[in-house]
C-alpha cells in the first residue's frame, strides 16, 4: 500500500523531533544534523508504518546506547515518546510491545543499573497504554460511524416489504390454520348429523363454533393490540468519582512508603502535604477538573518555594491531571493546567535541571492523549447518536407497517371467517330445535352448514396458497376468493330472513369492499338481531357508490359491538371504507337499525 501524503500535524510533529534531536545531539557527536534529520523522517511516516518507522527509530538507541552518546541527554526522550506512543496508537498488541521494549532495553545497556530499567519500564508502559487507550477509543468511534453509515445505506423500505412478508406468513399462517381446523371439524360433524339428526353431532357442530368464535376473537385482539413501547434505558449513574476516590486512596498509601522507606526523602509536612494533596487532586478531578488543576498549581507551588525534592509516586497524579484536562477540553480546565504545567515542570527543574525534559514530557504527553481521546469520544457518540435516531425511524417504519398489516390480517379474517362460523353455529342451534318437529328444516339447516363451511374452507384455502407463494399483496387476504354478492344474499335467505337487493353494476375498485360491507352488516344482523325483513340498497352515481343495509330489528349492544368480535368487525369495516376514501355511519333509525358507507369516486383525506 502506498504512503499517502502526510498531514500538516504531523509535519510539524516531525520537524519538532528532528529539532529536539539535533539540539540535544549537536554537542555529543559530529552526525547530530544526519541523526536529526532521519529521526525527522522517520517520524514523518511513523503514524503509516508504525512498526518498521519505530523499529528504525529505536534499534539505533540500543547502539547509541552502547555507545554511550546519549548519556545525560534527553535526545532520545522525543523519539521514545512519539515510537512509543504511535506503537501503542497504530499497530498491533505483540508488535508494539516489541518496538517498545527496545527503550527499557537501552536504558538498561546505558546505566546498567536495576532501578533505572525498572523506572523505564513502568514510563514506556504508561506511554504505551496512553496509545493504546486512545487507539481503543478511535475504534470505537469507526465503529460507531460505520454502523451510522450502513443504517443511512438501508433501503428501509425493502426492508419493511421483508418485514411484513415475514408477519404475514407467520401470523396470517397461525391464525388461518387454527380457523381452518375449526370450521373443517365443523364440515364433518354436519356431514354426519345430515344423515340421522344426531344430537351429539349438532350440538358438537354448535359447540366447535363456539371454540372457534373464542379464538377468533382472541386472535383478532391479539393483531388489533397496540404494540407496548420499551422503555427508555436507564442511564448509569456516573461512578467516575468512586473509581478516583480508590486511586487517591491507593497513591496516599503508597505515597506514604515511599516517605517512611525511601533513603533519598527527608520528611517534612510539606513532603506530607503534597504526598497527600495531589492524590486528592485526582480524587476530585471528575466533579472539577479546574478545581483540581487549581489544587494543584498550589501545591507545586508551594513545593518549589519551599524547595521539596519531588516523590517518585508524584507522576502518577500529574500524568492523571494532564489527562483529565485533554480529555475535558473545557478553556478553564485549560486556563489552570498552563500554570501547573509551568510549576511542575519549574519544580522538577529546580531539583534536578537535567529531568526538566522529562517533566514536560510527563504533563504534556497526556494532556495530548486525553484531547485526542475525547476527540474520537466525540466523534464517535455524535454517530452513535446518529446511528440510533436512524435505527429508531426504520423501526418506527417498520412498526407502522407491521401494525397496518397486522389490522389488515385481522379484518380479512373476520371477512372470511366471522359470517361464516356465525351462521353456521345459528344454523346448528336451529337444526337442534327443529330435530323431531321438523327433520326436513332441521336437515336444511345443516346443509347450510355445510353449504357456508364449504365456502369458508374455499377461501381459507386460497389464503393459504396466496400465503405460501407471497403473492398476497395490498389488495388484502381476502380477495383471492368470494362468491358473489347475489349469492351471499341467497344463502342468508335461507336463515330466515327476508333480504331485498337493489344492486346496479359496480365500479370495479368498489367491488370488493362493497361485498364486504354487506357481508358484514347481514353477518351482524343474524348474530346479534330479530331483525325478519333487510333492505341492501347499492347506489352508482358519478360521485361514487352508496351502500345502505337497513333492517327492522331492534337494537342491541352486540349490534354496535360488544361479543364475538363483533366489534372488530365494524372496525375493520370502518378501516376498510376509509382506506377507500369513504365514511360509514351505523346506528339507529326509526324502524330498526342501519350501516351506511359512502364510497366517494374521488377519495378524500381523512385527518
Amino acid at each position: 500500500m502506498r504512503l499517502r501524503r502526510p498531514s500538516l500535524p504531523e509535519s510539524v510533529v516531525a520537524a519538532l523531533c528532528g529539532l529536539w534531536v539535533g539540539l540535544f545531539l549537536a554537542a555529543e557527536i559530529s552526525v547530530a544534523i544526519p541523526v536529526a534529520l532521519g529521526a525527522a523522517g522517520l517520524t514523518l511516516v511513523l503514524p503509516q508504518r508504525p512498526v518498521l518507522a519505530g523499529a528504525a527509530l529505536a534499534l539505533p538507541q540500543l547502539g547509541l546506547a552502547i555507545m554511550q552518546v546519549t548519556n545525560e541527554t534527553a535526545a532520545a526522550l522525543a523519539p521514545l515518546i512519539l515510537v512509543v506512543y504511535t506503537v501503542g496508537r497504530h499497530a498491533s498488541l505483540w508488535p508494539g510491545i516489541a518496538v517498545a521494549a527496545v527503550f527499557p532495553v537501552a536504558a538498561l545497556i546505558e546505566a546498567l543499573d536495576l532501578t533505572t530499567f525498572l523506572f523505564a519500564i513502568v514510563v514506556t508502559g504508561s506511554v504505551y497504554a496512553y496509545g493504546r487507550v486512545v487507539r481503543r477509543r478511535a475504534r470505537a468511534a469507526d465503529a460507531a460511524l460505520l454502523a451510522a453509515s450502513e443504517l443511512q445505506a438501508t433501503d428501509a423500505a425493502a426492508l419493511t416489504i421483508r418485514t411484513i412478508a415475514d408477519e404475514r406468513a407467520r401470523l396470517g399462517g397461525q391464525s388461518l390454520a387454527v380457523l381452518r381446523d375449526s370450521i373443517a371439524a365443523m364440515r364433518k360433524d354436519a356431514t354426519a348429523a345430515e344423515a340421522d339428526l344426531d344430537p351429539g353431532s349438532i350440538e358438537s357442530i354448535a359447540a366447535r363454533g363456539r371454540h372457534a368464535v373464542t379464538e377468533l376473537r382472541w386472535l383478532l385482539g391479539l393483531l388489533r393490540s397496540a404494540p407496548v413501547p420499551d422503555p427508555p434505558p436507564d442511564s448509569p449513574p456516573d461512578r467516575r468519582w468512586v473509581t478516583d476516590a480508590v486511586v487517591a486512596a491507593a497513591l496516599i498509601g503508597f505515597g506514604a512508603l515511599e516517605i517512611s522507606f525511601g533513603e533519598w526523602v527527608v520528611p517534612s509536612p510539606m513532603v506530607w502535604g503534597t504526598a497527600v494533596g495531589l492524590p486528592l487532586c485526582v480524587a476530585v478531578r471528575s466533579r472539577s477538573t479546574p478545581t483540581a488543576c487549581g489544587m494543584a498549581v498550589i501545591l507545586v507551588g508551594g513545593a518549589l518555594l519551599a524547595g521539596i525534592q519531588p516523590l517518585a509516586i508524584s507522576i502518577v497524579p500529574v500524568a492523571l491531571l494532564a489527562w483529565s484536562v485533554g480529555a475535558t477540553s473545557r478553556p478553564s480546565a485549560w486556563a489552570m493546567f498552563v500554570p501547573f504545567a509551568l510549576g511542575t515542570v519549574a519544580w522538577s527543574a529546580a531539583i534536578a535541571p537535567g529531568n526538566a525534559p522529562f517533566a514536560a514530557a510527563l504533563v504534556a504527553l497526556p494532556a495530548f492523549a486525553g484531547h485526542e481521546w475525547s476527540a474520537y469520544d466525540r466523534a464517535g457518540r455524535v454517530a452513535a447518536a446518529r446511528a440510533e435516531k436512524l435505527r429508531a425511524d426504520i423501526n418506527a417504519r417498520i412498526e407502522l407497517a407491521r401494525r397496518d398489516e397486522r389490522l389488515r390480517i385481522a379484518r380479512e379474517l373476520h371477512d372470511v371467517t366471522s359470517h361464516a362460523v356465525g351462521v353456521m353455529v345459528m344454523q346448528a342451534a336451529a337444526a337442534q330445535a327443529l330435530r323431531q318437529r321438523d327433520p326436513a328444516a332441521a336437515r336444511q339447516a345443516l346443509h347450510v352448514v355445510l353449504t357456508t363451511a364449504e365456502q369458508a374452507s374455499t377461501e381459507l384455502e386460497m389464503m393459504f396458497d396466496l400465503l405460501e407463494s407471497g403473492a398476497i399483496g395490498s389488495p388484502g387476504l381476502a380477495r383471492a376468493s368470494r362468491e358473489p354478492l347475489p349469492v351471499l344474499v341467497q344463502r342468508l335467505r335461507g336463515v330466515g330472513l327476508d333480504i331485498t337487493l337493489e344492486l346496479p353494476p359496480v365500479p370495479t375498485q368498489f367491488d370488493d369492499t362493497v361485498y364486504r360491507i354487506v357481508q358484514e352488516s347481514l353477518t351482524n344482523i343474524v348474530r346479534h338481531s330479530d331483525a325478519q325483513n333487510v333492505r341492501v340498497t347499492v347506489t352508482v352515481d358519478d360521485h361514487g357508490v352508496n351502500v345502505l343495509v337497513a333492517d327492522d330489528g331492534r337494537d342491541t349492544a352486540d349490534r354496535v359491538g360488544d361479543t364475538d368480535g363483533t366489534r372488530f368487525g365494524l372496525a375493520g369495516l370502518s378501516e376498510r371504507v376509509q382506506a377507500a376514501g369513504g365514511t360509514l355511519r351505523a346506528g339507529r333509525h326509526s324502524g330498526g337499525f342501519s350501516v351506511e358507507a359512502t364510497l366517494p369516486s374521488e377519495p378524500q383525506v381523512h385527518s
